[in-house]
């Protein structure tokens, strides 16, 4: 049977990137770490020490590279000078070995720069249980120390670096009252609300402090890459990153204008899906409250019958309604009302006549609004998914063969 493979989406490339961002250089190289021989070593460096926050995966497998950073976060009282990243392994599940090899990144980066190790953040993403060729990281290291740059392009081999089965790059970036705030991620698979990403970095060259940027991320996330969905599966080596070079003097509401950013990778993350042909926002309003929204979005975000349905412009409502029924959180059914693409298929607990060809044909697009309203009270959610098809299956089933 030949498997349908969906065209790859082309996005043009964001205005600016993290290089745009007054005192960031940063550098991609291969390094031979990965097979395809594409770039597997990224390197991010500032000027002088950043402010810095970070949101980590709850796995409790955490690769070492996520356990080294956030004790060199908390050493350094969030002030980071660099961000090393290596692709094509995970550094995850490899014992002391792999707890060596994430410091031993770290302490090349350093002494390279004359800052303290703690200023230095590492990142790995790939493969799972595979120990770091360590002669081809250093050597790596080594190559990106010395081609790093400030120009555009520098910021794009950067990115190109740090992908995995990403089918395109993602980056998103913003300007406002002369500030510049750019971010790049890599994700597709093994995507889940709980850190929802692989690897993000966010940076602004406002002046901001660690403390500003730790109190804020979380609610920039809970947006964004705590609000996407693929496969119910959060990966061992999810990071966030947001990081400040402190150039220029920030408004109050400067989160605001970061969140777009972050929602913008966010959509593109849900996009790649590994074979994803679309994104779903299921919005669900009326809930008894924010949290239990959040519960019963990502309930019907994970349901791999919704998935296919919307993989197929099937719109069947019975499977978004009967999952709403399976939540614990859900206080009347009878309230229940569900809006897809605008059209009403079910309201207050019964089906309403539609045209199912037109819904059909409305679903057949790039973004795809599903709405949930209940009748419990005043709580909001929402919650971004990409559609389930062939093509998962298909990357997924080969990945280490």
């Amino acid at each position: 049977m030949s498997i349908p493979v969906p065209p790859v989406p082309s996005f043009p490339p964001a205005q600016f990137t993290l290089t745009s961002v007054k005192g960031l250089s940063a550098a991609g190289v291969k390094a031979g770490i990965k097979a395809s021989g594409n770039p597997d070593v990224g390197l991010l460096v500032s000027d002088a020490p950043m402010a810095a926050a970070g949101i980590f995966t709850q796995n409790h497998y955490a690769a070492a590279p996520v356990t080294l950073s956030r004790t060199h976060l908390a050493r350094s009282g969030g002030l980071v000078r660099a961000v090393i990243v290596n692709s094509g392994n995970a550094n995850a599940c490899t014992g002391a070995q792999g707890e060596k090899d994430a410091l031993e990144m770290c302490e090349r980066v350093a002494k390279a720069l004359g800052c303290p190790v703690e200023q230095v953040l590492v990142c790995s993403t790939g493969v799972i249980g595979v120990k770091l060729p360590m002669d081809k990281v250093r050597a790596g290291i080594d190559a990106a120390l010395a081609e790093k740059a400030n120009d555009l392009e520098a910021g794009r081999r950067f990115l190109s670096a740090i992908m995995t089965t990403d089918a395109y790059p993602k980056e998103a970036s913003a300007q406002h009252a002369g500030a510049t705030i750019a971010g790049v991620c890599k994700g597709a698979g093994m995507i889940e609300p709980n850190m929802a990403t692989m690897l993000a970095f966010m940076a602004t060259d406002w002046d901001l402090r660690a403390e500003q940027l730790k109190r804020s991320l979380p609610t920039i996330a809970a947006s964004s890459f705590n609000a996407v969905h693929v496969d119910t599966h959060t990966s061992t080596n999810d990071t966030l990153l947001l990081l400040s070079t402190r150039a220029l003097a920030p408004p109050t509401d400067w989160a605001r204008h970061v969140e777009p950013v972050a929602k913008r990778l966010s959509w593109l993350i849900a996009r790649d899906g590994e074979g994803a042909t679309k994104v779903t926002t299921i919005e669900v309003t009326g809930a008894a409250s924010d949290e239990a929204a959040k519960a019963i979005a990502r309930r019907v975000a994970s349901s791999a019958l919704v998935r296919t349905a919307l993989f197929g412009n099937d719109p069947n409502w019975g499977r978004f309604t009967s999952q709403v029924g399976n939540a614990p959180e859900l206080r009347h059914p009878k309230a229940l009302s569900c809006v897809l693409q605008g059209i009403e298929v079910f309201k207050q607990g019964e089906p309403t006549a539609f045209d199912r060809a037109a819904a059909s044909k409305a679903m057949a697009a790039e973004d795809v609004k599903l709405e949930l309203k209940l009748g419990d009270g005043r709580g909001h959610a929402t919650v971004m998914t990409s559609d389930l098809g062939y093509r998962y299956v298909q990357v997924n089933a080969e990945y280490t063969t």
